[in-house]
């Protein structure tokens, strides 16, 4: 088994890039910069970034009866009809 240097994997990287046409760079680019930025996050989290997550969890509060809230739910759902052939 062979061990790959970050090298390798760079020149392994460009040539697949290099085969590409051009039109479709932008394509390439978008989902790494996605990894790189949002994936692969190279700043360790804050802790205060941590807590903020873990307080946005919690129970639903509100004045209203779980009656009330039912009703609205339906009430605010729409029906469409769609007239499909086949």
């Amino acid at each position: 088994m062979t061990t790959r240097t970050r090298s390798d994997y760079e020149q392994f990287l460009l040539k697949e890039i290099r085969d590409m046409p051009e039109s479709e760079l932008p394509k390439i680019i978008k989902p790494i910069h996605f990894l790189k930025e949002e994936v692969f996050q190279t700043e360790p989290k804050k802790a205060e970034d941590i807590e903020m997550f873990w307080e946005s969890f919690g129970s639903w509060r509100d004045e209203r009866s779980s009656e009330e809230i039912i009703r609205e739910i339906y009430e605010s759902r729409k029906s469409t009809s769609r007239d499909i052939q086949l």
